[in-house]
């Protein structure tokens, strides 16, 4: 048995897509299980990974303005973490990892009309980041002061690197995607060929259709490309961020650049298997398609699914009208977007598995899951670790419930119960404790983020109670007791907001909708169920990992407690706005007290665990403890209104 484990682990071994029966037979004989015969088709087709990379501070991602990113552009250049990562992913049946960068050319291929646009060596940088929500300015003058050379490579040597990652992602079955956002040029500032990011210059647009071909002929193993209309463009001559004003325009550059760069190489290589991907991001689907009715390949349409928060609700409607949109033979790539956990370990295989099956399932090709605003490369949060382990070693558990389900969501409750025991050298029923408290309490957040709705990763980050004022401020802020009063319910969904609660109860009209009332109890409920759970578990002190998941299930219940005892003082001030309800806003007050006290052991207990970030759209550093004294102040706001 322990000769086929590593059997399967030596990239020897070359089985077809999404044959896994070899892997499923090592697990059985494994576990002394009985042999049987199994026949098994994946439920979804592709099943991925979005890695925002940090190949270089001079050519960066959208998730390069951040701890995680720098503190991984090394790592993203030692063979040995792809060869762990995609054993990782191999494992827990993922077969797409798709690589996303703002300007990747300079860093991956030599352009044979642009041969002075790449880049020698591997550079990070001392200068803070401090880049617009846009992606602008991530890279500047500034930080070109301040580069310094954490490995000597020549572009040669980083061509030869991706060309050995693809190869050992084929050997794990997985195919490799290259996603960028537009128009970037980072990278080619010292070229000399006046590269610029006007899309209407001449130069800039045979860069990218000659950088798309070079791209697609130096590595034949890259399976596509993935585009983005609007994220940095222009409508004539004139930045702009109104999507509906200049996505004809956009559509057009990319179109003439990446789709006429990609059908080029197709008519004189019609044997290469390649896939052009157009996101929905800022464009209008009818005019994509206009744009590439004579493509000659592959051409797929990828959409933002649960938009930035994935831990909502499970039958997001986000995409209601670009179905009913788009043509029936379109396929469909799901972009799942997790900013919501960068700390906790989530576990909760009742919620994917229902997520999974409220997807458009007919209409797909696949998903691929991941951040923008953090990069999941090694660990370098947490307090004390000097390992520093794969993010999708620490969160084993997430990848192996998204990865597992999204092949077979009919796997049962015995078999995660099985793999938290195999993990942590904990007896069955030890397991099925750990199981059903990880479940709880990972329950609690996607309860609320169905009545404190916010689209983007910058307009809200839930650990951290937080979000960026790209206004006056320019800073993050903390979410204080107007936010919460004022926040929308997730669009379209069965959830009625704080405003819509206390509507109800001022006019006496029956709520239509699941009430924030029953919402705050659920979580509650979770929480209590999940503290009752682990109160009676005793790691030894060699069962770390297990000691920190169940601090991290804590944590989740703390921070639960935290937006139910807050979300509760909101309807009551909400109330009392409307009729001045001297009773309500009393224990308004009463409840942020309590709210503050359960805020400031969930901040404790996070700076034990976990040191403090800089986050990309956040544009800064994340310290919970410097929320302590805010927390207070919102007694204060509830006593003034």
């Amino acid at each position: 048995m322990e000769v086929i484990s590593r059997i399967l682990l030596t990239p020897a071994i070359e089985f077809a897509l999404d044959k896994y029966g070899i892997l499923d037979l090592a697990e059985e004989l494994k576990l002394n299980m009985t042999l049987r015969d199994c026949e098994q088709a994946p439920y979804l087709k592709y099943r991925g990974i979005k890695f925002n990379i940090p190949l270089d501070a001079r050519t960066p991602s959208y998730s390069d303005a951040s701890t995680s990113a720098t503190k991984n552009i090394p790592q993203i250049w030692e063979l040995s973490f792809w060869y762990s990562f995609l054993d990782r992913m191999a494992e827990e049946k993922y077969n797409v990892l798709s690589l996303w960068s703002l300007s990747p050319f300079p860093s991956m291929v030599r352009i044979p009309e642009f041969p002075r646009a790449c880049l020698e060596d591997v550079k990070v940088t001392t200068k803070p980041f401090h880049a617009a929500l846009s992606g602008r300015g991530i890279y500047g003058e500034g930080h070109r002061k301040s580069l310094i050379t954490v490995k000597r490579m020549s572009i040669e040597e980083k061509i030869s690197f991706w060309r050995s990652v693809m190869e050992y992602a084929k050997l794990r079955c997985i195919r490799v995607f290259l996603f960028t956002w537009n128009v970037f040029v980072y990278g080619t500032e010292d070229s000399g060929y006046g590269i610029t990011e006007d899309q209407n210059h001449p130069v800039t647009r045979e860069y990218f259709y000659c950088g798309i071909k070079a791209l697609m002929e130096t590595y034949p193993l890259l399976a596509g490309i993935g585009v983005t209309a609007g994220e940095n463009m222009t409508f004539n001559g004139t930045s702009t961020d109104d999507a509906s004003s200049f996505s004809v325009t956009d559509i057009g550059f990319i179109a003439e650049t990446y789709g006429r760069a990609v059908a080029d190489y197709l008519r004189e290589h019609p044997e290469r298997d390649f896939t052009l991907i157009h996101r929905m991001q800022m464009a209008r689907y009818d005019k994509i398609m206009e744009a590439y009715t004579q493509f000659p390949g592959k051409f797929e349409i990828s959409f933002k699914y649960s938009q930035a928060h994935m831990y909502s609700s499970t039958k997001p409607r986000f995409i209601q009208e670009f179905l009913e949109e788009k043509n029936p033979d379109t396929k469909v790539w799901l972009t799942v977007r997790n900013d919501d956990y960068y700390m906790c370990r989530w576990g909760n295989p009742d919620f994917a598995r229902e997520y999974l099956k409220q997807m458009p399932v007919d209409c797909m090709n696949g998903f691929y899951m991941g951040s923008d605003g953090f990069t999941w490369g090694r660990d370098y949060m947490t307090v004390g670790d000097e390992e520093h382990p794969l993010v999708i070693d620490k969160m084993w558990y997430m990848f192996k419930i998204w990865g597992q389900l999204s092949y077979n969501p009919e796997l049962p409750e015995d078999y995660f119960i099985r793999e938290i025991s195999r993990r942590f050298h904990i007896d069955g029923a030890k397991g099925a404790v750990v199981y059903r408290a990880w479940r709880a309490a990972s329950r609690i957040l996607p309860e609320f983020q169905c009545i404190h709705w916010h689209d983007f990763d910058f307009q809200w980050y839930p650990e951290g109670c937080c979000m960026y004022d790209n206004g006056e401020e320019d800073k993050i802020v903390f979410a204080d007791i107007h936010e919460f009063m004022e926040c929308p319910a997730i669009p379209k969904g069965e959830y009625a907001s704080v405003q819509e609660y206390a509507d109800s109860i001022v006019s006496g009209a029956a709520l239509q909708k699941i009430s924030p009332v029953d919402t705050v109890r659920a979580m509650e409920v979770f929480a209590a169920e999940a503290e009752e759970l682990i109160a009676g578990l005793y790691p030894e002190p060699e069962q770390k990992e297990l000691s920190r998941t169940l601090y991290d299930i804590d944590l989740m219940c703390r921070l639960g407690r935290y937006f139910a005892w807050k979300e509760k003082a909101a309807m009551n001030l909400a109330v009392y706005q409307r009729k001045e309800d001297t009773a309500r806003k009393q224990e308004a007050v009463r409840q942020l007290r309590i709210a503050a006290d359960v805020w400031k052991g969930y901040s404790a207990k996070v700076n034990n665990a976990y040191i403090p970030q800089v986050l990309t759209r956040l544009c800064g550093k994340v310290n919970v403890q410097e929320f302590d004294e805010i927390v207070d102040l919102d007694i204060l706001l509830a006593k003034e209104m």
